[in-house]
């Protein structure tokens, strides 16, 4: 698949869509449905297209595993402060994005957090299947 030009060029273009639509659903999700979780499978998704489309190599060299890792600690992190916050908030309108307090800072970690685990679970499964398909060195045991 690296070979089509026209898809590559194309997905560059619907990348940029994507990922805007992800953080959309990520920050507006509590006046309308998403949230954190729908907009991180969004975000996620779209970097393993990325992946996919412009080769495996490419994709770790964008988005290392180390770097989503180091996500997935600071979403986990920022979840975890929200516990010994306060909870006082005034009342504002519904509309407003972010009158509600952390609500959006919260679904903004849980997206990346999401967007961040699930792209992490593809790398390791990549990782698994060379591991599978390699030969194993240095065991040569005899089936006699």
């Amino acid at each position: 698949m690296q070979d089509d030009f026209l898809m590559r060029v194309v997905f560059r273009y619907v990348l940029l869509f994507i990922q805007v639509y992800a953080f959309y659903v990520i920050l507006h999700g509590h006046i309308s449905p998403g949230g954190g979780f729908a907009g991180g499978i969004v975000l996620g998704l779209g970097l393993v297209l990325y992946a996919l489309i412009y080769g495996l190599e490419t994709g770790a060299k964008r988005l290392p595993l180390h770097y989503a890792l180091f996500i997935i600690g600071v979403g986990g992190t920022i979840e975890g402060i929200k516990f010994f916050m306060p909870h006082t908030t005034t009342p504002t309108s519904p509309e407003e994005l972010f009158g509600i307090g952390l609500i959006s800072v919260m679904s903004l970690a849980i997206g990346l957090l999401v967007g961040s685990s699930l792209l992490t679970i593809f790398y390791l499964l990549l990782e698994q299947e060379d591991d599978l398909n390699k030969p194993e060195e240095g065991n040569y045991h005899s089936h006699t």
